[in-house]
């Protein structure tokens, strides 16, 4: 009788041990699917990340293993323009002489492919997210708004998204560059809206200019920009549909931020 009991004793304590470890799993499958997005923080292809979280100064750090600082121009610093942003602080840019250059680096050249993502919130349509390259035709490589909607333009063509952006509302927005012999517009540029792909606007199609950009200039972010832009990263890889939107949602899905009266 003695060996039952402890038999059904043990029985229920294994019992009780399964359910305990069982009702671990999903919390865990939880923790690393949420998780999972943020490995593209610590992408070893994650060659610039530029939170713009400072609160003084005229220097913007890289959170990219890389350390590629920003110098902030013009009149400029965070001690004057540091607001609320998307994701923390961030910088109010006012269209004019402000803007960020991130010293001596000189971006994704040539034909290598690339992703560049960013949140913005204006409510003007005109003004650079972020640019680099070389001042001739096909070599430079500008995502910025054209005829009052966002698209890249590497000098001598243009490709841009159909819907407005400039509504006052923050709005996640990427451009992706396939890997190619000689990428062009047409065939090898990827457009992004708050983590879809963006519809085409069919006038802003000049769209086999090939994409090999040069290198003399130094990145720049928010040029001729007014309004906020928070969260700027580039990778030198292709960034799939699926990881565009993670970066969308690891922050959209975070209630926005009260600003200060």
């Amino acid at each position: 009788m003695a060996e039952k009991l402890l038999r059904s004793s043990l029985l229920v304590l294994l019992a009780a041990l399964f359910v305990g470890a069982s009702g671990l799993v999903a919390p865990s499958s939880v923790a690393a699917d949420t998780d999972a997005p943020k490995t593209l923080d610590t992408d070893p292809h994650l060659v610039g990340w530029w939170k713009l979280d400072e609160t003084s100064g005229k220097s913007a750090a890289d959170s990219s293993r890389h350390k590629r600082k920003g110098a902030l121009k013009g009149e400029l610093s965070f001690d004057k323009n540091s607001v609320v942003g998307r994701i923390g602080k961030t910088l109010k840019l006012d269209g004019e002489d402000g803007y960020i250059e991130i010293t001596k680096y000189k971006g994704v050249v040539g034909t290598h492919p690339r992703t560049v993502t960013a949140w913005v919130k204006t409510t003007s349509s005109r003004g650079e997210v972020i640019s680099w390259g070389a001042d001739d035709f096909g070599e430079m490589f500008t995502f910025c708004f054209i005829r009052g909607r966002l698209g890249i333009r590497p000098n001598g063509g243009y490709y841009y998204m159909n819907d407005q952006i400039h509504d006052d509302q923050w709005h996640h927005v990427a451009i992706v560059i396939k890997e190619a012999e000689l990428p062009n517009l047409h065939d090898d540029a990827v457009l992004y809206r708050d983590g879809v792909i963006a519809e085409i606007h069919d006038i802003g199609l000049l769209d086999l200019w090939p994409i090999n950009t040069g290198s003399d200039l130094d990145v720049r972010i928010g040029r001729g920009f007014k309004g906020l832009i928070d969260d700027v990263r580039v990778y030198d890889r292709v960034l799939p549909d699926e990881e565009v939107m993670a970066l969308f949602k690891l922050q959209s899905d975070r209630p926005l931020p009260k600003p200060k009266n």
